[in-house]
């Protein structure tokens, strides 16, 4: 039994983010209890965070049931619960609230030597590092053949359980710029979809057969290229503004002492056919005392390819592409589902690259406690730019404590804010 808790607990994080931060949060798949000796496991958390922001006073609290059951290769999962929302603008003053009930995820799960098998609401995450991280109403297929694996995704993406949903979307907390780019996402089934393929080839992949490896005596080499691979992506339905058809490559490159490098290039075959190039670097110290410290550095870049582009979106004088009102350049990648979401406040995405982050995270295992900081800037003359420490720990192993400060500039807010949060957030 304890095989299968930790086989879906990592199948759960595998779709976790280092520095995710705008929808509603959940540790329940790390976090799930056996029931007595049976194949049933459930979780409750409680998230309770407070804070201040531009005049704007906060309040968001969610209540999240998990449950599952496995048995053999077979597992239902099930996530739920109730967010209550409420904020106060002391300078209008104005005050708005909420309350919804809804699902995270609800799907059945078969994984087996035929492949993993994930059918119903799911978190669904690209092999890349770009075109897709979204929940969806569909199927994914993962399979392994010795060096290559094969992930085949696709479905229907809905408001109700969306990251950027009425369940899970937390940007009310911090929508304080005058123009945002949302998301697209349909409000009845089959109106905003999406699928996909990827094929990657992991050249530095060992086969797991004991005799090879002692006679492998050769010393470990610099450079690893631990995976190469290429995807097919679209996104269509009625909803959709600007159906697109995506293709590219990416690459998973390890160098010596834990450095990682992951390039990604992709072709956007829509109305303004686009060039997305995006990187990530990372960087991992582990020191005596078992601390850890990542580095992490990302890009997201935008070239449009079409010849018309200078009619379309006009040029300025000085050569740079013409601008609108929000400062935002007119020029944007047309896929919806990415859900980057880099900065807490900003939450920048494929509209407004090119844009960088830079982060840094530190662990302390005997404290149970962690830093950290993160900047994220839009590459443009007049760049929207912000700075997010965050400072943590967990009590009684039950109990985890994020205290939050974060400073936004913007040309489109009339001062700079500060964002103060307070989050408690309760396994049992």
């Amino acid at each position: 039994m304890k095989k299968i808790i930790h086989s879906f607990v990592m199948l759960l994080l595998a779709n976790s983010i280092l520095f995710a931060y705008w929808e509603c949060p959940s540790q329940l798949g790390a976090n799930l209890n056996q029931f007595r000796n049976s194949n049933f496991l459930w979780g409750v958390e409680l998230t309770e965070a407070t804070g201040y922001l531009a005049d704007n006073a906060f309040y968001n609290g969610i209540t999240l049931l998990g449950l599952n059951y496995s048995s053999n290769s077979h597992s239902l999962y099930f996530e739920g619960g109730i967010k209550s929302w409420y904020r106060y603008n002391h300078k209008l003053p104005a005050a708005s609230t909420n309350t919804n009930i809804g699902i995270r995820e609800l799907f059945y799960r078969n994984q087996s030597r035929i492949g993993l098998l994930t059918l119903g609401v799911q978190s669904m995450r690209s092999q890349d590092i770009y075109l897709l991280n979204e929940r969806v109403l569909g199927l994914s297929y993962k399979k392994d053949f010795n060096k290559f694996s094969i992930d085949i995704f696709g479905g229907t993406v809905s408001n109700v359980f969306a990251r950027n949903g009425i369940f899970c979307n937390t940007a009310y907390l911090y929508n304080i710029l005058p123009h945002i780019n949302q998301t697209t996402v349909g409000i009845s089934l089959g109106e905003t979809n999406m699928s996909g393929i990827t094929l990657s080839y992991h050249p530095s992949q060992t086969q797991n057969n004991p005799l090879e490896n002692l006679e492998n005596t050769e010393p470990e080499s610099f450079l690893k290229v631990e995976t190469v691979g290429i995807i097919l992506y679209s996104e269509f339905g009625s909803l959709v503004p600007n159906r697109n058809f995506i293709t590219g490559i990416y690459s998973d490159i390890e160098f010596g002492n834990e450095y990682r490098f992951k390039p990604e290039i992709l072709i956007s075959q829509s109305e303004d056919r686009s060039l997305i190039y995006c990187a990530e670097a990372k960087k991992t110290i582990t020191w005596g005392n078992q601390q850890r410290t990542t580095f992490e550095t990302s890009y997201y870049g935008l070239s449009v390819l079409n010849s018309g582009r200078q009619e379309k979106y006009g040029e300025s004088k000085n050569g740079e592409s013409e601008t609108s009102e929000t400062g935002r350049n007119k020029a944007k990648s047309t896929n919806l589902f990415s859900n980057t979401l880099a900065g807490t406040v900003l939450r920048f995405d494929s509209p407004e690259m090119p844009f960088l982050q830079i982060a840094a995270r530190h662990t302390v295992p005997s404290l149970k406690a962690h830093l950290k900081l993160q900047y994220t800037c839009t590459i443009q003359s007049h760049s929207e730019q912000e700075i997010d420490f965050e400072i943590g720990k967990k009590f009684f192993g039950k109990l985890l404590v994020n205290a939050t400060y974060g400073y936004i500039n913007s040309p489109q807010l009339l001062n700079i804010s500060n964002l103060v949060k307070l989050e408690l957030r309760f396994n049992f």
